[in-house]
């Protein structure tokens, strides 16, 4: 019998039987505890979790489709059906819970999941439904104006008394007016109207026709009525609401799973600090074992039995020193290394021969200061033992977190001989718990924080402003433009936009400032501390800027802007929802201004009703105080050599700012009775300066603009009559000018107008051409006698041929009309030059003269001569077959351009083809199918030798860049802007060759 089984008093056999068993007992323990506590995987938590955001984004894209399908934003239906099949499948899909979940909460979670489910399979068929009503919707609002106006074309014909004209005008407009914007007046008004036109129709020979309208009519009510309880049935369904519960017992239950695995974690610990403390014990009954064998039997064979048993007491401890998976030291009282075991190495990296008579603090990784080393030694020598969490440094300097436990050991007159350290890496579990935090409380795509995260940061951020007594502005924020980057690349290319605007906008954020995001392309940004909505203003200014910048990651450098909503805090002293959704509403508001701007939410509407109000009065005192005066721009006929009129343009001479362009204070009035009081009194100086022209021999065509609310006003014709009385001798020579766009508001309405002015001898010019719907309708109902080109298309024809070709447009419509034409924003002698081709001969704008006081027209006129340019090409005209070749050279003009501004920039040249001279643009058209039409001219042959030399310095300039070599790319922008110019002249005699001369 070997000295641990005596010391027991078993034998043997029965020793190493119960040892076996204990062995296999704990192993078993240990691999059973070490099972559970890895059971909660993080790849099926995050796939099912990603499943739900997926099903929440689907079920909220089906939601904004049906409304952007009801309010026409959208007229086709396979988004809808597309996230409607994907929300269904992911409904289905939800419903099976991932494995570590307790069977309660599997259960839970499947119950919801199924409630979901059907949910959802109830809005499928209610989109559907949805699809179905308001398609045949959409097919009546159509065909009810047809109809309508088919009725009332055959009423315009008519000359029979009783014409039904009217009525069925009025009954068509409220139905139309209803069904753009329903409401209980509406649907009333509608009625009435309905009724009305029943009775009239009675008995009539268009009874039938009536009928028709009238049910088509109440077709629409009826649909619309059916679509709006659909609407309401489809937003009861709350599957929001559902999802939102599945959501939330699914985190209960991982949560709870998770809290066991930890507990599994701590009983795995305990074992380990089990087995230290059952080898501690067996060293101490060994100890007792060799002291009595020594005092028993000091004869050879008792040394010997005592060898025997310290050689296994010795196995038994290396044994178990070697197996557990936690990292064990050994120390002697100076804290020398005395042994490590296998798990150490694992860990840290380090062998067992590096470290062996080594301080520990080899290990030590830099992040604790000094106080917490002298807090853990304190505890040591006044309990012998110290455990907590502990920063330490791996032989490859990587960093890790362990949970460390250390014991200082004894002797039996309490001396200090070692210590034991034991310590477990705990990096996999700090990562769970970043990651779990991360998950919770920041966006999982661009890693800003989530609305959960926002609404405490918001608590934070009104407890703080109340407490510094500054201002907190709430902005939410809107990218504009972001549904065609998805569209066009794909969601994945639209996820790194919104990866790349949240780092911009992290940039430039402040310490104490938090942006967050929502969902989808919306974000919400909290900016503390500022002193004045004025600073305010220049923040979000800033931010639109940064999100303004071209973007880098899409395969073309775009750029989006952002619509921005603020209200600021104590001004609008409300709780933090309320906050948000006023920040949301001005946000909107930003939206209809036009996108890319930012509105603030204003608490005290009336405050700004009355400041209005005082702009207003003060505009009026302007007028009566005679602060505005009239500036004329000359317009001339550049083929001529003649002034053929001016406009006259009001400017505020302001006492203090002095001279206000009207963008400055009409805005102000469009929409009040100033807009007209300010029309009559420029028609009044108009009329009155052009006599005195008159008197000094002058009689130049003066033309004013017109607002639409002067213009629709009942006593506008009246007014002017009278005005032209007081003014007999210069009433032929005024024009009014009206915008395309007011014109359109009621077009009906306008023609009558511009008829009775016309019988008075008012011509009229229809104003901003072309940035309005430019019907082919309303040209032909209204009767202006001229159209003035929008000046926004005029300026671009030397760099975009695609408003050359607009303006090209316009003059072919305006001929084919028999209307004059004058084009605006003449900017240079070059503008000139190419409207003369296009065969527009009348024009204004700076590159001709800027508006001027009227004392200095009558010299100016005098003075006056057209550019050579002009002259020399004032008896050419081209045909449309020569325009082709004008688009070219825009194209030339567009392409050396951008590559002289990527080379300015440090970037590579944006164009293809640099080094082949029949890919570009110009050279598709050089070498194409006109050639023939331009070949027979010598100088068109002479134009390839400086076109191959602009290709060839394009190239070089190129490969220097490719090289690094910037500076001496910048160096070859010079000749190759001389290139460029050698091209242009000589296409410019080509020009000229081909014109036809008119005598």
């Amino acid at each position: 019998m070997s000295l641990p089984e005596s010391l027991l008093g078993i034998s043997p056999r029965y020793f190493r039987l119960g040892l076996a068993l204990f062995v296999g007992i704990f192993v078993s323990a240990l691999s059973w505890l070490f099972y559970l506590a890895e059971s909660v995987s993080p790849e099926v938590h995050f796939a099912y979790t990603q499943k739900l955001r997926d099903l929440g984004e689907f079920n909220a894209r089906v939601d904004g489709q049906i409304l952007a399908n009801r309010l026409e934003q959208v007229r086709n239906y396979d988004a809808m059906t597309s996230y409607m099949s994907r929300a269904e499948l992911l409904a289905r899909e939800v419903g099976d819970a991932p494995g570590f979940l307790a069977a309660e909460d599997r259960a839970a979670v499947a119950t919801v999941a199924g409630e979901l489910s059907a949910a959802m399979t109830r809005k499928a068929g209610m989109v559907d439904q949805f699809k179905r009503d308001n398609a045949i919707l959409r097919n009546s609002i159509s065909f009810f104006p047809i109809a309508t106006s088919a009725f009332l074309d055959t009423q315009l014909l008519s000359s029979l008394p009783g014409s039904l004209r009217d009525p069925v005008g009025k009954y068509a407009r409220e139905v139309l007016a209803f069904a753009h914007t329903p409401s209980k007046e509406g649907g009333d008004r509608v009625l009435s109207a309905r009724n009305e036109l029943a009775d009239l129709a009675g008995g009539t020979a268009q009874k039938h026709l009536v009928d028709n309208i009238l049910r088509h009519g109440d077709s629409i009510g009826q649909r619309l009525g059916s679509l709006e309880a659909l609407m309401a049935e489809i937003s009861n369904l709350r599957s929001d609401a559902l999802l939102e519960k599945l959501t939330g017992k699914y985190a209960a239950g991982h949560a709870r799973a998770h809290h066991a695995v930890t507990r599994y974690r701590m009983a795995l610990y305990a074992m380990a600090i089990l087995l230290t403390a059952f080898l501690a014990y067996l060293f101490f009954r060994l100890d007792l074992a060799r002291r009595s064998l020594a005092t028993a039997n000091r004869e050879l064979g008792e040394r010997y039995a005592a060898q025997l048993a310290v050689e296994k007491q010795l196995i038994l401890h290396a044994t178990a020193f070697r197996s557990a998976h936690d990292g064990i030291t050994l120390t002697d009282a100076s804290g020398n290394i005395l042994d490590v075991n296998p798990a150490f190495s694992r860990i840290t990296g380090w062998e067992r021969s590096e470290v062996i008579g080594r301080n520990p603090r080899v290990l030590k990784s830099g992040r604790h200061d000094r106080e917490f080393y002298e807090a853990m030694w304190k505890s040591i020598n006044e309990t012998d033992s110290w455990r907590g969490e502990i920063w330490n440094r791996n032989k490859y300097g990587e960093v890790y977190p362990e949970l460390l436990s250390i014991s200082a050991v004894r002797d039996s007159a309490g001396k200090l001989t070692n210590y034991v350290a034991v310590f477990s890496d705990i990096g996999r579990l700090k990562a769970q718990e970043s990651q779990l935090t991360q998950m919770a409380y920041y966006d999982p795509l661009t890693e800003l924080p989530n609305r959960t995260l926002l609404a405490d940061r918001l608590v934070q951020g009104i407890a703080q402003t109340r407490r510094t007594t500054t201002l907190m502005a709430i902005c939410y924020l809107d990218l504009d433009g972001f549904k065609p980057v998805n569209d066009t690349w794909g969601h994945g290319a639209g996820d790194m936009v919104l990866i790349e605007i949240a780092n911009r906008m992290r940039q430039i954020m402040r310490g104490g400032d938090t942006v967050a995001r929502l969902g989808g392309d919306e974000f919400v940004l909290l900016l503390l501390g500022f002193s004045s909505e004025a600073e305010c203003q220049e923040a979000i200014r800033r931010l639109q800027a940064q999100i303004a910048k071209p973007l880098t990651v899409l395969p073309e450098a775009i750029s989006i802007s952002a619509s921005i909503g603020v209200t600021l805090f104590p001004n609008d002293d409300e709780d933090p929802d309320t906050l948000l959704r006023h920040a949301d509403q001005a946000m909107y508001r930003a939206k209809q201004a036009g996108k890319n701007c930012f509105q603030i939410f204003d608490a005290e509407q009336d405050r700004h009703t009355r400041s209005r109000r005082d702009h207003v009065n003060r505009i009026r005192q302007a007028l009566d105080d005679h602060e505005f005066v009239l500036y004329y721009q000359p317009k001339v006929n550049m083929r001529l050599g003649k002034v053929t009129g001016a406009e006259a343009l009001i400017r505020w001479n302001h006492p203090e700012r002095g001279i206000l362009a009207p963008s400055e204070f009409l805005p102000l009035i469009n929409d009040d009775v100033m807009v007209k009081l300010i029309g009559d009194w420029v028609i009044e100086m108009a009329l009155g300066q052009m006599e005195v022209w008159h008197a000094a021999g002058l009689d130049l065509t003066v033309s004013v603009n017109v607002a639409s609310k002067q213009l629709q006003a009942p006593e506008f014709v009246e007014k002017l009559k009278a005005a032209l009385f007081l003014h007999p001798g210069v009433a032929h020579l005024l024009e009014m000018e009206i915008l395309e766009t007011a014109a359109l508001e009621d077009v009906a309405k306008t023609s009558r107008v511009i008829d009775e002015c016309r019988a008075l001898g008012v011509r009229f010019s229809l104003d901003d051409f072309g940035t309005g719907y430019s019907s082919l309708t309303y040209l032909k109902r209204l009767p202006a006698e001229i159209i003035k080109i929008d000046q926004s298309f005029v300026r671009e024809i030397l760099s975009d041929y695609n408003n050359l070709v607009i303006v090209q447009g316009v003059i072919s419509l305006a001929s084919a009309f028999q209307r004059e034409i004058i084009a605006e924003g003449v900017e240079t002698v070059e503008h000139g030059r190419l409207l003369l081709q296009l065969n527009c001969d009348h024009a204004q704008g700076y590159g001709i003269a800027k508006p001027m006081p009227a004392e200095k027209i009558v010299d100016w006129v005098r003075q006056w001569q057209p550019d050579p340019m002009w002259r020399e090409i004032s008896d050419l005209y081209w045909d449309a077959a020569d325009y082709p070749m004008l688009i070219a050279e825009i194209q030339l003009r567009n392409w050396v351009s951008q590559i002289v501004y990527a080379t300015n920039e440090g970037q590579p040249a944006p164009c293809s083809h640099l080094d082949n001279t029949s890919k570009c643009e110009f050279g598709q058209w050089y070498f194409g199918e006109t050639r023939r039409r331009y070949e027979s001219h010598p100088v068109f042959a002479e134009i390839e030798r400086p076109h191959q030399r602009i290709h060839e310095i394009a190239s070089q300039i190129d490969n220097c860049w490719r090289d690094g070599r910037i500076e001496a790319s910048r160096t070859l922008i010079p000749d190759l802007l001389a290139a460029r110019d050698e091209t242009l002249a000589l296409l410019l005699q080509l020009q000229r060759l081909v014109g036809v001369r008119r005598s």
